[in-house]
């Protein structure tokens, strides 16, 4: 599960990180594994957003504090993007920026889809047992007005 009040803080760390590195000068190899992570909490940001980071139950109990959450976190990602854009252009080597704009999409792809897998995955369990609960309700409600009706039936008798 996202822990969506921690999701702003950790953007925001993690884009200091990528800009302290950039502008000391290291090397984009050592850089990208980092704006992977940010890519991975764009596609956290988004699900959140979307509300399918919780459990079928779970979504009718979003409160207000964790919208505002939402939104503080895509605001700070949205800020760190343009810093970053800036760092990568102004202190990275050339064409730094579009790879690492290609290779945030293709990571965020990859987490989307994995994500978007284990919210079907779960919802899926969720709505077999409730059918499954369901069916043994009226199996159970069916025997017990049998058993009843014939308690009746023989007192009729």
């Amino acid at each position: 599960m996202i822990e969506v009040l921690a999701l702003a803080s950790a953007v925001s760390t993690i884009s200091s990180s990528i800009s302290n590195s950039i502008k000391a000068g290291k090397d984009i190899s050592s850089v990208i594994p980092a704006f992977g992570k940010l890519a991975r909490l764009e596609a956290d940001i988004n699900l959140a957003e979307s509300g399918r980071h919780k459990g079928p139950l779970g979504r009718l109990t979003s409160s207000e504090e964790e919208g505002f959450a939402i939104a503080q976190a895509k605001f700070k990602h949205k800020e760190a993007m343009d810093e970053l854009r800036s760092v990568c252009r102004l202190y990275g080597p050339a064409g730094m920026w579009e790879s690492v704009v290609f290779e945030q999409a293709q990571a965020r792809k990859r987490r989307k889809d994995v994500l978007e897998a284990h919210s079907k995955k779960r919802d899926r369990i969720f709505y077999g047992l409730t059918i499954a609960l369901c069916i043994s309700v009226a199996v159970v409600g069916s025997l017990g007005l049998v058993w009843i009706a014939a308690i009746l039936a023989e007192e009729i008798k």
